[in-house]
């Protein structure tokens, strides 16, 4: 594999692994925040995530063996950069184009344009702050470098250069304005507070919050145990793994059991703010029904350990998915088997009563 390709490949596996553990959090700030969560924009921060990686990897791998490494001086001669692309020669513009001391020059700032941009377009942040961020973001970089990655070898593997300071500054500031150019930010900011319609995104993405909080809690539980083994020294540990099995089984199942009992909603959709409505069924009923045929049903069946549990599994799976489509207001196969209605969490409230119960003008 070529050292050009190696820094991407880690650099887009680690943006992976990062976005799935992010996922959960992003979502729920991104409804706090703006209101909605959008295709685009986060494809943006994803691209955005993949990039930071890759200023880590481009600038610090491959890392040496400590027997290989070879002690670099510092450069701290502001534009040096100048004197060594004259001694390449810059008569013509090929030339210029195949000046390594240019081309050099050149990557460094292209390198860190793609920073004043982001912070635009995500942050919305002018050139004065893409300066700043540019010039903190090198020079965090340049340390890691000469400190031998803060100790980790005994000198500088990577040469300290001033100059690469300078251009990844200007980078960031060029990424800025050609941001202004391209786009302008809309002066009037989306209410975040404001109901949104209950769309069918909106509830597959709480699903896929669901399933991701299962997942991420059977993580942790695996993490603590690993931690636990590395403390404890022994081949056998005083904790049986049958108990740290147990609970990361137990705990998100638990959880979300209490979710929705309490509130009609599992912990997905208060993530995405959507709010349950009992219409006929009373909530004693109707909410133990929505879990068994939503997340509960899905977390039992995933441990039930046979051909049966997995077909189940499987037609839950795509029945849920399906119905998501083809309910009434995407109300989905759990809610709707509980007849109960789906609305965002910030609507009004609306005195919950059988339409036979209502005012005629509330029919």
């Amino acid at each position: 594999m070529s050292s050009a390709l190696t820094p991407a490949l880690v650099a887009v596996f680690a943006g992976f692994a990062i976005a799935v553990i992010a996922f959960v959090p992003f979502v729920a700030l991104s409804f706090r925040r703006r209101g909605e969560m959008t295709f685009w924009r986060s494809i943006l921060w994803f691209a955005a995530l993949i990039y930071a990686m890759a200023l880590w990897t481009y600038t610090l791998l491959p890392f040496p063996e400590s027997h290989d490494v070879t002690c670099v001086p510092l450069q701290t001669v502001p534009f040096m950069f100048v004197n060594d692309i004259e001694s390449f020669g810059v008569g013509s513009v090929g030339a210029l184009v195949q000046n390594p001391a240019a081309v050099q020059v050149a990557l460094n700032v292209v390198l860190f344009m793609p920073l004043g941009w982001f912070l635009r377009r995500l942050g919305g942040r002018g050139v004065v702050v893409a300066t700043f961020s540019g010039f903190a973001v090198s020079m965090l970089i340049e340390v890691t470098q000469v400190t031998g990655i803060w100790g980790l070898y005994s000198c500088a593997y990577r040469v300290f250069d001033v100059d690469d300071l300078i251009a990844n500054t200007a980078g960031a500031l060029i990424g800025s304005i050609v941001g202004m150019l391209l786009w302008r930010r809309s002066r009037q900011n989306p209410d975040a507070g404001a109901p949104r319609p209950i769309t069918a995104m909106r509830r597959l993405l709480g699903m896929l919050c669901d399933v991701a909080l299962y997942w991420i809690a059977s993580w942790v539980v695996v993490a603590i145990s690993l931690v636990i083994a590395l403390l404890d020294g022994r081949p056998e540990l005083a904790v049986p793994m049958t108990v740290f099995d147990t609970a990361a089984f137990a705990l998100p199942f638990v959880a979300q059991l209490l979710s929705v009992l309490i509130g009609g909603v599992t912990l997905g959709e208060r993530i995405v703010l959507i709010r349950a409505v009992h219409r006929v069924t009373p909530a004693a009923v109707a909410r133990p029904i929505r879990f068994v045929l939503g997340i509960g049903g899905y977390m039992l069946l995933l441990e039930w350990e046979s051909g049966l549990g997995g077909l189940l599994l499987g037609l839950l799976v795509i029945v849920s998915f399906i119905s998501v489509f083809t309910t009434r207001e995407h109300r989905g196969l759990a809610h709707s088997a509980a007849t109960m209605d789906v609305v965002d969490a910030r609507a009004e409230r609306v005195e919950e009563r059988s339409p036979a119960t209502r005012p005629a003008s509330e029919r």
